[in-house]
């Protein structure tokens, strides 16, 4: 592949990847929206995908996360564990509880559902103070497995992705076919024009365009054009 060729092809995809990345965060915040509204009207929060022929290809659901325990007080926090636990307190020009002794907390503190943690070695249960539990919002989760990405990939082939296909890439109307000496004689002329490319794009490359005669020719191609 000539440099020309590989510039555009980078030129294409980049454009095809960005109407592809935009369109994508248009139709995953639907998704979520139209999740949302189906749990609050249904309680559905799980829906299966299918192609237009009504082949399955994969599922779609709103993942509601447990809530996590979060320091949210952090004097409170660290008061605690100095007076408790100073051991695991490292002081610097700050006093802070050390990120080990937290994660370990607040881990423990997720599994048991409320901001208490008894410590295993005295099995006195503490009231953590700056610390509370957190819920998370709710995402979607697209599930598709290898034979739903095989079936979406024969479906673009064929084009028979129908609505799925994102406007600003799909794919033109099919061209009137065409006799096959029209077809051949269109073969030929696209095998003349990139041989004359290669000698053009070889000349350029050889410093044509210090030719005496450059300038003149520009005038000639403007002239004709």
């Amino acid at each position: 592949m000539s440099l020309k060729d590989t510039a555009r092809a980078v030129a294409v995809l980049s454009t095809l990847h960005s109407a592809i990345a935009d369109q994508l965060k248009t139709a995953k915040r639907e998704l979520e929206d139209g999740l949302r509204a189906a749990k609050a009207e249904t309680g559905t929060q799980k829906i299966a995908i299918t192609l237009n022929e009504g082949q399955d290809i994969g599922t779609a659901s709103l993942v509601q996360p447990k809530a996590t325990a979060a320091v949210t007080d952090p004097d409170a926090f660290t008061a605690w564990v100095v007076e408790n636990y100073s051991g695991e307190i490292t002081r610097r020009f700050v006093t802070e509880v050390k990120p080990g002794f937290q994660k370990k907390l607040l881990d423990q503190i997720t599994a048991a559902g409320v901001a208490e943690w008894a410590d295993p070695e005295t099995g006195v249960i503490h009231e953590v103070p700056g610390v509370t539990m957190q819920g998370r919002s709710a995402y979607t989760r697209l599930t598709v497995p290898d034979a739903g990405k095989e079936a979406i990939a024969a479906a673009w082939r064929e084009n028979r992705l129908g609505a799925a296909m994102p406007p600003a890439i799909a794919p033109a109307p099919a061209a009137v076919e065409s006799s096959d000496d029209e077809t051949e004689k269109l073969r030929q002329r696209i095998a003349e024009l990139e041989e004359r490319d290669a000698w053009l794009s070889a000349l350029e490359a050889a410093g044509v365009d210090n030719w005496e005669g450059w300038d003149t020719a520009r005038e000639i191609a403007g002239e004709a054009s």
